[in-house]
């Protein structure tokens, strides 16, 4: 636990939580699946009721369809990580719309999310 240890530095810290990518959890990280996890799915909705009190808030803290980066070798800004076996593939420019990664985070969302419409 982190907070004891900042405590006794005089530090009263409260934590948010990022969920935005973590519905998914059966499957293995190896590090280099940072990138348009073709595997993510939604976590627990932003919420600041939390079973904590040293959790302020539960958040999504990256827009949920925003690419991680892309996996165009061509492209100026690509990133080996994101033409990985562990990336959705292909995808944009980090930082745009990636609408298949998008619906990819609401299928593996744990909990689902409940419809709107």
């Amino acid at each position: 636990n982190l907070q004891p240890l900042l405590a006794a530095k005089g530090i009263n810290a409260h934590f948010i939580v990022d969920q935005g990518r973590s519905g998914n959890q059966n499957y293995t990280r190896d590090g280099g699946d940072w990138c348009n996890n073709k595997r993510a799915g939604f976590g627990i909705l932003p919420t600041t009721k939390t079973p904590d009190p040293l959790i302020d808030a539960i958040v999504w803290a990256k827009n949920g369809g925003e690419a991680d980066g892309t996996s165009d070798p061509t492209a100026l800004r690509f990133d080996q990580a994101c033409a990985s076996e562990f990336s959705l593939q292909p995808a944009p420019e980090a930082g745009t719309w990636f609408q298949a990664y998008f619906e990819q985070l609401m299928v593996n969302a744990n909990p689902k999310i409940p419809k709107l419409l």
